[in-house]
């Protein structure tokens, strides 16, 4: 018969490890390895009550990177001592629990404690994307204290535990990369897409081959998916913050994997550098074709160029020689874009600015100079004033007449019932401007009695003098209210009801004086002088003026051209490396295969039109992009055809239009008595373009007309020119477009001036998208909310898009979108904490600041590379952390594991 031994501890202990090494380690063994192993009934008390408190807390939960408080984790680890040590007291001769214990909690978790309780009081755990390191360890504490659970299990129970542990989140995990799996096919939806089915195909097709182009170019695996990138607006904010995080892409190699690029005004800054710098005509290298399957975790392998141009990292203009990359150099140097140049060039420019403003001006006055001429005409010629009494009379007796017969003709005829309106509308039409006529006359009058008896009048001390004093203090009031309004408006609530009253009646005020003037000057001098000079005058506004010229558009341009537009110089020189102010025809955008399919956003101002989308809008989404442009509400066209009718347009002045903030006309922020100042004041950054759709040989620049429907808000889409301005002005973020196509995986850096954390960008694309596009975005953003101090606990959050099924017998489908927020957490590097100090409203300093000093430059985007660089904490995206050629499939289903729900 076989003797048997007894159990002793060094047997049990050995099956119990984790990942670094066994639980129990040789020093351990040595003093208790030989004992032997008897578990007695305190044992299994103390075992059964250690093992509740283990797994209800999160010392054996998996703590998600968004759930959760850090320093309640810790906390919570912390209260293991207690725990312990009184259910250790309790339940007496517990002598195997007591020992293993001990030494598991002063072996492994006392360290762990000790060492991040003093750094907690230091604020370490404040910033979510700083508890990293503390999450990484916590996991370790937490693996460690699974298998220790696991013994306790066996002490209750006699045997070992089934073989699953509390720390097993594959079943959640499964679903996610179950579901993130699934195709997503792209393209505009014939049914959901919110453009003509005959659009939706065409276009379709156009960026179906592009796409499909750059992704041969780059030899990457077809796919039914697609993936875009959004920079939104915020000026040179939005471009350097959006800069930074490029930079931290780049260093992961997943750039050249973007299919669309989309941007939005001061984003466009960017992407139109990377679309004009692309496609140089410099050297690249294509890639080889990879294998006809590659493993869902693998990345394309490419071959290493020097020098070459593209989106890989070791390519321009990401790729470092000596020091930052020389193209980023460049955008660096030229942070005070508005104010490079000579003084000469500053020069022109305000003498630009000062031509548009008077020919504005005197836009207006010629105008008013017709109106008095044809008045003048009308009382001097045709003797109006002799009939104005006998007309009142008729106009008063036709609608007295039609007042006391239309109840009697409706009792007759109901059919008669759609005329009476109009009816009495007619004669109280004619007798308003009637009565409006003979206060034109009093006003005639009395500008006349107000005029100085002579030329030397402005010597004068006497009644002349103080009466024409008097009129320009009349006219100069409601500019001075408008001023007020403006600029102090929110200080003044009480008031600035009464002061909009009175700003609103510049304008009119301004017209009717200029009409006046020009009455009395046209009934003293010679009729002859006057036609002559309305003459000239007339040839010159329709003939001669372009008010896209003479808008600070082309200026604008030429500024944002010299900083962003630059390709490798064909001539290279010392000190000038790039050719700069680069003219790239849109339909040329992706010739050179490089470069992500771009889509530059605008906004098209309708304020005037009468479709019942448009009413609560008052503008439309209109896209430039290489294949077409165009908007739902006008339709799209050929890119080549919007470049015939305009030889202007190039992705330059695309992006110029997309950053026009600036404009008589923005979207629901148009103030309507505003829209006056501005249109005389040429701040006018929006710009006309041909609408290809209405041929005509006598539109070929837009001028006066269009100058006048900017003052009056009178634009729509029925016109030979369409008014576009920065796509700010209806839709902020640039991601719009991208729902619109059904990427799957949308990358969304906002660089917006959000100083108090409102979303405002992100809600309205909430908005429109569910709107227009029947697409839901289910997003949790309180980790990227103001706490106490003024930061946030993250930089980005993670969530689905939800897009309606693809037809009636499917289910609704999926995308994931990545929303990176321009904040601050408080774990970033010295130098950004340190501007922040210097510059409280830093990282939101206002977007009319466009003149950044190089502090300013470098901490945005510092700052945007911090942010990318935290995307890929090994807390979030696990083993991938350690690789920096990122297949971004891979990326986004780490990320979803650790940021969303089942």
């Amino acid at each position: 018969m076989t003797e048997t031994h007894p159990m002793v501890w060094r047997d049990t202990l050995a099956t119990y490890k984790t990942s670094d090494g066994p639980l129990f380690g040789t020093n351990f063994l040595a003093n208790w390895g030989d004992e032997i192993w008897s578990p007695q009934p305190a044992d299994e008390q103390a075992a059964a009550e250690l093992h509740i408190q283990l797994v209800s807390r999160i010392t054996t939960q998996r703590l998600g990177y968004s759930d959760g408080d850090e320093a309640t984790a810790l906390e919570s680890v912390y209260k293991l001592f207690d725990q312990a040590r009184n259910i250790i007291s309790k339940n007496t001769g517990c002598r195997h629990v007591d020992a293993l214990t001990w030494h598991v909690i002063n072996t492994y978790v006392r360290p762990f404690t000790a060492k991040w309780h003093r750094l907690s009081k230091r604020g370490a755990l404040d910033a979510l994307d700083a508890t990293d390191v503390f999450r990484t360890e916590l996991a370790k504490v937490r693996h460690i204290l699974s298998c220790f659970d696991d013994l306790l299990l066996e002490i209750r129970d006699g045997r070992k535990p089934p073989p699953w542990s509390a720390d097993d989140d594959r079943g959640r995990e499964a679903q996610i990369t179950a579901d993130m799996a699934k195709e997503l096919k792209w393209g505009i939806s014939e049914t959901f897409g919110g453009v003509a089915k005959s659009d939706a195909q065409r276009i379709n097709k156009a960026e179906l081959a592009a796409v499909n182009a750059r992704r041969e170019h780059y030899a990457l695996t077809a796919k039914e998916h697609a993936i875009g990138l959004a920079l939104s607006g915020g000026g040179i904010r939005a471009a350097t913050f959006s800069l930074g995080v490029l930079i931290a892409l780049a260093r992961r190699n997943v750039l050249h994997q973007i299919d669309y690029l989309s941007t939005v005004s001061g984003g466009g800054y960017l992407g139109s550098f990377l679309t004009t710098f692309l496609n140089s005509p410099g050297p690249s290298t294509t890639a080889v074709a990879p294998p006809a399957t590659i493993p869902i975790n693998a990345a394309a392998t490419t071959p290493t160029p020097t020098q070459s141009i593209g989106l890989r990292k070791d390519e321009l203009p990401f790729r470092r020689s000596e020091g930052e990359a020389e193209a980023l150099r460049h955008i660096r140097h030229y942070s005070k874009y508005l104010a490079a140049g000579s003084v000469w060039e500053r020069v022109t420019m305000t003498c630009a600015q000062l031509y548009g403003m008077m020919l504005n001006g005197l836009g207006l006055c010629y105008i008013a100079a017709v109106a008095a001429y044809i008045e003048l005409f009308l009382r001097s010629v045709l003797g109006v004033d002799r009939f104005w009494s006998p007309i009142v009379f008729v106009a008063l007796a036709v609608l007295a007449l039609v007042s006391v017969g239309t109840p009697l003709a409706l009792r007759l005829c109901r059919k008669a019932q759609k005329w009476t309106d109009s009816m009495i509308a007619l004669p109280a039409v004619v007798l308003i401007a009637l009565l409006a006529w003979k206060l034109l006359t009093y006003l005639h009058l009395v500008y006349h009695q107000l005029l100085p008896d002579s030329g030397s009048a402005i010597y004068a001390v006497g009644p002349a003098s103080i009466n024409t004093v008097a009129i320009i203090t009349a006219a100069v009031i409601p500019l001075i209210a408008a001023v007020i309004v403006g600029l102090f408006g929110h200080l003044l609530a009480p008031l600035r009801l009464a002061l909009t009253v009175v700003a609103l009646l510049a304008a009119p005020f301004f017209f009717i004086g200029m009409e006046l003037a020009a009455y009395e000057w046209f009934a003293t001098s010679r009729t002859g002088v006057s036609i002559g000079l309305l003459a000239i005058a007339t040839v010159i506004y329709f003939l001669g003026l372009d008010i896209n010229f003479t808008s600070p558009h082309r200026l604008y341009r030429k500024k944002l051209g010299a900083a962003y537009l630059i390709q490798p110089a064909k001539n290279a020189e010392p000190g000038k490396p790039f050719d700069t102010d680069v003219s790239l025809l849109l339909s040329k955008a992706t010739e050179m295969k490089r470069a992500p399919y771009h889509l530059i956003n605008c906004a098209l101002n309708v304020p005037a039109s009468r479709n019942p989308a448009m009413q609560g809008r008052l503008t439309d989404f209109f896209l430039f992009s290489q294949a077409f442009c165009g908007s739902p509400l006008v339709g799209y066209a050929e890119t080549a055809d919007w470049e015939k009718l305009d030889p202007h347009i190039d992705v330059g002045t695309a992006m110029a239009i997309s950053g026009g903030a600036v404009a008589p006309q923005m979207g629901l922020s148009a103030v309507g008595w505003l829209r006056f100042w501005l249109v005389i004041l040429n701040a006018r950054l929006s710009y006309w373009i041909r609408n290809p759709k209405k041929e005509s040989a006598f539109a070929y620049a837009p001028g006066l007309f269009q100058l006048v429907a900017e003052m009056f808000g009178s634009m729509n889409e029925n016109g030979h020119f369409l008014n576009v301005s920065d796509g700010g002005h209806i839709e902020n973020l640039g991601v719009y477009e991208l729902l619109r196509r059904r990427c799957k995986y949308i990358v969304a850096i906002d660089g917006e001036q959000d100083p108090k954390m409102t979303f405002h960008a992100f809600t309205t694309l909430q908005r429109l998208a569910f709107i227009d596009l029947g697409v839901t975005i289910d997003i949790d953003l309180d980790d990227l909310r103001l706490n106490a101090r003024g930061l946030t606990r993250s930089h980005f959050s993670f969530c689905r898009i939800g897009y309606p099924a693809s037809s009636r017998d499917s289910k609704p489908e999926y995308g994931y979108l990545l929303y990176l927020k321009l904040s601050l957490t408080g774990n970033e590097g010295e130098f950004i904490r340190r501007y922040r100090l210097d510059e409280p409203s830093f990282p939101h300093q206002p977007t009319a600041d466009q003149f950044f000093t190089e502090a300013q430059f470098e901490a945005y985007r510092s700052l945007g590379e911090h942010v990318g660089d935290k995307l890929f904490l090994p807390a979030i995206v696990g083993d991938l952390a350690k690789s920096f050629d990122v297949r971004i499939e891979d990326w986004f289903l780490a990320t979803g594991k650790s940021m969303l729900d089942a």
